[in-house]
């Protein structure tokens, strides 16, 4: 009888032990460089600057609170509309930053540029900006021929 009900313990402890590791709902990590590169493929950014601190805060108006580490590339060439931003927001923040990126989208493709822009305006218009747990990443195709298509396959790949 002493060796059933110790089985059962054992079988009992082995069962929670098991169920403690069940992990599940734990959001993926991802390296931002590595998400920018792989969507840099698909999306070759002319002439690119880093994306930095006052891009951030003054050109895309992204609080800064919301944001705990970012990497990106955008051209510098006046008319290439080329812009990739991965970002992982601060814990619970990720639908704030969203709508940030979605009014810079808004910002950019309805901005009334000069009609020697109205590609890049175009480009803007179907921007990409894809969210996964705390990370989110926006693309704009550039004007050189960039295809959505192949933009999307890169995201698909960059956040498996």
């Amino acid at each position: 009888m002493k060796k059933i009900v110790s089985l059962l313990m054992a079988v009992s402890l082995c069962a929670f032990a098991l169920a403690g590791c069940g992990g599940g709902s734990e959001t993926a990590s991802y390296n931002l460089d590595d998400i920018v590169a792989t969507v840099e493929k698909a999306n070759p950014v002319s002439n690119s600057r880093d994306v930095d601190d006052n891009f951030i805060q003054l050109d895309m108006l992204l609080d800064p609170e919301n944001i705990e580490e970012y990497a990106g590339k955008v051209s510098s060439d006046q008319s290439n509309s080329a812009l990739i931003v991965a970002i992982k927001a601060v814990e619970g923040k990720a639908s704030a930053v969203e709508e940030e990126l979605n009014a810079y989208k808004t910002s950019i493709s309805t901005g009334g540029l000069y009609a020697e822009f109205a590609d890049k305006e175009a480009m803007a218009a179907d921007a990409r900006i894809i969210a996964k747990g705390d990370y989110l990443v926006m693309v704009v195709a550039n004007t050189e021929g960039a295809d959505y298509t192949e933009i999307d396959t890169a995201l698909d790949e960059a956040l498996k």
